[in-house]
């Protein structure tokens, strides 16, 4: 997620939540609220608010926009198969900022295997100038959508890298024909907060007088509120310092060191080997040299064309709720402040869907969200007998079935997990499903293909990271279970689950790279 705070700290302003009234939404379309639009685009499923016509164009500028990244970082995963991206965006600014958190300008979620982003206003507005001085500016999209497609790159990023780069093509900056797209732009905000911050810190007058860049470097998985506001600020700033300083002084080596993390290979000795001036003494003084020369080189890239036509329709009343609601219960999960409130308005959502549609798809899911084992079981079977050809509906019986252990109910399980693999061929979570139902037989062989189908969907998803791994340990690969556990973990630091670490951490104690056996917990 990316948070603007650099103004909060360089001018130690604190802004406000909006009003007094608390998290709320804007009217739905039933009672006058603006209607929600659904444009399909080749990689883009966007929901929107926004006029039909600023629809399409946020639609063609999602596309141009991450043709132009893949282009100037990673011009060979252009043709890769990815997991298609649901963007939601809120017309209207104020709606975003009455509902979500104060300081989120928009965020990027990797929970479960389908990635969404959240964007508020016209694609006019999703570009930020730094001053009107200058075409530079910052895109939260942009920033969002290199965390998304670095997963299908890089198999190990430590947290410098992954921010580094993010905020590194954040001003990234497409023509107006969208042909081309330059890259190397200083990002204004940063390079001026980390030139103060260095400043400060060399002669002694930071408040925390043993911070340095290392602190960045060894940027840990603590939560985002768990930091202070300028330690946070440091991190991300000087995240961006570093990517742009070892793109501008160590090409090559830099170009080494992602080659390496593209092999899997430990971030850690990796940098050792490839970036030994990281660990310098001196790294500080360098880089505040580096800030105080303003020498830089800006590269400009080919961007393949785009796909100019897409689908259209418009939501209906039911889903809109649904979206909402879902909406709700995601900013619910950012912060502490006002969370019994969203969760109020979350409910008052899925109470909606469950009015108007009661036999629907959506309305069956939200009941799940409240319903015992027993109940999940049954209202699952419900849903596929009244719409069987769903994936959606068979998948969510495969899921209910997991707690069943009976010869019956494991063959109900492994039946449904077939029919929505073979609804939704290009569903991660169906194929997972599937391959980790097989793990828990011993069924190697048979897991390995759809373990391997899942994991090229979505590489972020650990729990699909572990079901390789143990796929590929049952049939002796354990160096493919080494590595696929270690990223696992990787991503744990973005989707914390204490749980999930230590068991990931135990099986990952037990391999070697030639003795492997699966520790499986069903």
């Amino acid at each position: 997620m990316h948070r603007s705070l650099r103004a909060v700290i360089l001018f130690a302003v604190l802004i406000a939540s909006t009003g007094c009234l608390g998290p709320r939404l804007a009217q739905c379309p039933a009672q006058g609220g603006r209607p929600w639009q659904e444009v399909e685009s080749e990689h883009f499923t966007l929901q929107t608010d926004l006029p039909i016509e600023e629809a399409n164009k946020a639609a063609r500028y999602l596309e141009q926009t991450r043709a132009a990244i893949l282009a100037a970082a990673w011009p060979s995963a252009s043709t890769r198969k990815m997991a298609r991206v649901t963007v939601y965006v809120f017309g209207q600014s104020s709606d975003f900022e009455n509902l979500f958190p104060r300081r989120v300008a928009g965020f990027f979620s990797l929970q479960g295997d389908e990635p969404f982003i959240v964007l508020h206003g016209p694609p006019d507005t999703w570009e930020k100038r730094f001053s009107g001085f200058s075409e530079a500016s910052s895109s939260t999209l942009k920033h969002e959508l290199t965390h998304h497609l670095s997963t299908y790159t890089l198999l190990r990023r430590p947290h410098w890298l992954s921010e580094g780069l993010a905020e590194f093509l954040e001003t990234l900056r497409l023509s107006k024909d969208g042909r081309t797209a330059t890259m190397g732009t200083p990002h204004i905000d940063s390079a001026v907060f980390m030139k103060k911050v260095l400043d400060l810190s060399q002669r002694g007058l930071l408040r925390d007088n043993e911070w340095s860049m290392q602190r960045v470097l060894a940027w840990d998985d603590r939560r985002r509120d768990e930091f202070e506001d300028w330690e946070l600020a440091t991190n991300y700033s000087g995240s961006w310092l570093l990517v742009h300083w070892l793109y501008n002084t160590q090409p090559d080596a830099f170009a080494r060191f992602q080659g390496m993390l593209a092999q899997g290979k430990d971030p850690v000795p990796s940098q050792r080997d490839a970036l030994p001036e990281l660990s310098s003494a001196r790294l500080d003084k360098r880089l505040f040299e580096y800030l105080q020369s303003g020498s830089y080189e800006e590269i400009t890239v080919q961007v393949p064309p785009v796909a100019n036509s897409f689908s259209e329709r418009t939501l209906d009343d039911a889903e809109v709720h649904a979206l909402r609601g879902m909406l709700a219960l995601t900013a619910a999960g950012m912060s502490q402040e006002d969370r019994a409130a969203r969760r109020k308005l979350a409910r008052a959502e899925y109470e909606e869907v469950l009015r108007l549609e009661p036999e629907g798809m959506l309305a069956l899911e939200v009941q799940l969200t409240d319903a015992s084992p027993e109940e999940t079981v049954s209202l699952s079977r419900a849903a596929v007998e009244a719409h069987p050809h769903e994936a959606r509906a068979w998948l969510l019986l495969g899921e209910a079935l997991r707690v069943g252990r009976s010869p019956p109910e494991v063959a109900e399980r492994e039946a449904a997990y077939k029919k929505a693999v073979e609804l939704a061929p290009g569903d991660a979570s169906a194929a997972n499903g599937l391959a980790w139902l097989y793990v828990t037989q011993q069924r190697y062989a048979e897991a390995m293909p759809l373990a391997s189908r899942a994991i090229e969907l979505a590489p972020w998803n650990a729990l699909i990271l572990d079901t390789f791994a143990m796929a590929a340990a049952g049939l002796g690969r354990c160096p493919e279970a080494i590595l696929a556990e270690q990223r696992a973990l990787d991503m744990l630091q973005e989707q914390p689950n204490e749980t999930l670490e230590k068991e990931f951490r135990a099986r990952l104690a037990a391999f070697t790279p030639t003795s492997c056996v699966p520790q499986l917990t069903p």
